[in-house]
């Protein structure tokens, strides 16, 4: 009867955990973890009552997301970890924890409940981007870098990779003829750079400009969580202003070198950093109509900014007026601009006829004779004097003078000093006006040099008046006085009245003739 006893034993323990109920096994809820940190996973049984008291062996065990052992051991106690040390790309996922109990007793195994729980994994936070340089105003043509530069908290983990895209206006930047996308590009363990190049800005690369940047593993995963971060800047092209001056001589004549010969000097200048070159073009305006191509021989020069230079040379093949017109313009900038000049071409023509003669000092043997050109005719002109005694008809010819050689200007003044004169006889002159064509002769006027010196007395009566005798004058005293306010070349002596009790008479001397009045 004893030796049934452990038998009987047996049968009730079979019977009592067949009626048991089945561990329980208890992961943590789904979590969200960050890529390279270390974690451990734990798996805890429960539900263990019906086997209080016994010899019983855990056998456990954790299976990751590729269904393969991530941890398993056997030990009495009923929990398991997973240890992640650090968490990595491929860690993200389900992950299950099963096994059996042992029952030392009778060497039976018992099964446990099955647990799952999701991990997922969190790329490290990156700093916002930053694009340099700061936004600003941008001239059309000139070259344009945009720097979009991200750094993480630390070094990029394994498994992930950096996507940095450029947006405009919400759309995606791709390569074109003026705009370059480059690569993105680790300067450091942390930080990365994706550039954007503008050659050249154009007005139409006005907009707002997005750098996107994502941290994401580099095989997708819905059980990884990328990390997104962007930074905008807004970008204003503006067209350049472009200055432009024409400089030429406003008047030319034919057929006579070098004045047949037009040289017009165009430059141009621009507000702003353009990289782009000014391209010149020539055109002539006849009669100030329609435009048409300018003569053959005509430069056309490029330039840099921002300042361009063109120069043409024109030979003149007939008298008008002519409109020259020099456009500039930058292409890559749609920036231009443009200048006129007016040219006025003479024919052969005699000079025109010297004006406004006469005498600015007359001396006793010397006059100089002044007079003025209202506008060259043609060429440049020389003048002299003809000046001769009448009756006599024959003449005396003066020194020649050149005029301008500017023959655009208007009104000139020019004098001539004749010297040799005889005094009191009087002389007509007349100016002579020489050019390529001809001469043309000035009305005559006249003129007699002054006398010699000469003295004579004039009676000048002075006016009463009755005042105190101690108020009396010395007659000699107002002779001198009157003497000294005499001067020459006035038609009359104006002579000061003075105040005396009775008439008197005041003799003055003139110093020469014709320079006082008899009274």
């Amino acid at each position: 009867m004893a030796a049934n006893i452990p038998m009987l034993r047996q049968l009730l323990l079979l019977f009592a955990l067949s009626k048991a109920d089945v561990p329980d096994p208890h992961l943590p809820t789904p979590t969200l973890w960050t890529l390279g940190m270390n974690y451990s996973l734990t798996c805890v049984l429960s539900n263990l009552q019906s086997y209080a008291g016994l010899d019983v062996l855990f056998r456990l065990e954790i299976r990751g997301p590729d269904s393969t052992p991530r941890a398993s051991q056997s030990t009495t106690s009923p929990n398991i970890s997973c240890y992640f040390s650090p968490l990595v790309v491929s860690d993200g996922g389900n992950y299950t924890c099963n096994g059996t109990v042992f029952v030392m007793e009778d060497n039976s195994t018992h099964p446990i409940n099955s647990a799952m729980t999701t991990i997922t994994v969190e790329i490290p936070f990156a700093l916002v981007p930053e694009i340099y340089p700061v936004a600003g105003l941008t001239y059309a043509g000139s070259r344009l870098l945009l720097n979009c530069t991200c750094t993480v908290v630390d070094a990029l983990p394994n498994q992930t990779m950096v996507d940095m895209l450029w947006y405009k206006d919400s759309n995606l930047l791709l390569n074109n003829t003026y705009l370059l996308v480059g690569p993105t590009t680790p300067v450091s363990p942390t930080s990365y750079v994706k550039r954007l190049w503008f050659t050249p800005a154009m007005e139409q690369d006005s907009g707002v400009y997005l750098c996107n940047v994502t941290i994401r593993p580099m095989v997708p995963s819905m059980y990884v969580h990328s990390q997104v971060q962007s930074a905008s800047y807004r970008l204003s092209v503006t067209v350049p202003m472009v200055g432009v001056s024409l400089e030429s001589p406003s008047h030319r004549a034919l057929t006579m070198h070098p004045y047949n010969v037009l040289h017009l000097m165009c430059s141009a200048t621009v507000v702003g950093v353009v990289v782009y070159p000014f391209i010149f073009s020539w055109n002539l305006v006849v009669n100030k109509s329609a435009p048409v191509a300018v003569a053959d021989g005509i430069n056309t020069t490029d330039s840099i900014p921002p300042v361009g230079l063109s120069s043409v040379q024109v030979t003149l093949t007939s008298p008008g007026v002519y409109v020259y017109n020099c456009s500039v313009t930058i292409s890559e900038a749609s920036a231009s601009g443009s200048s006129q000049t007016t040219i006025t071409v003479s024919g052969p023509s005699l000079p025109l006829s010297p004006t406004n003669l006469q005498a600015l000092e007359v001396n006793t043997s010397s006059v100089l004779v002044t007079w003025t050109v209202t506008k060259v005719a043609f060429t440049p002109e020389v003048y002299s004097i003809r000046f001769w005694s009448p009756p006599s008809t024959e003449y005396t010819t003066s020194d020649k003078v050149n005029g301008t050689s500017d023959i655009g200007v208007e009104d000139m003044q020019y004098t001539i000093l004749l010297t040799g004169l005889t005094a009191n006889l009087h002389y007509v002159f007349q100016v002579e006006a020489n050019n390529t064509v001809g001469s043309t002769l000035s009305a005559t006027f006249q003129q007699a040099p002054y006398g010699k010196n000469e003295e004579k007395t004039y009676s000048v009566l002075a006016v009463a008046l009755s005042v105190p005798l101690g108020l009396f004058v010395m007659t000699g005293l107002i002779a001198g006085l009157v003497a000294m306010l005499c001067y020459r070349r006035t038609e009359t002596c104006t002579i000061r009245k003075y105040n005396c009790p009775f008439p008197y008479e005041i003799p003055v001397t003139s110093k020469r003739e014709p320079i006082f009045t008899e009274l």
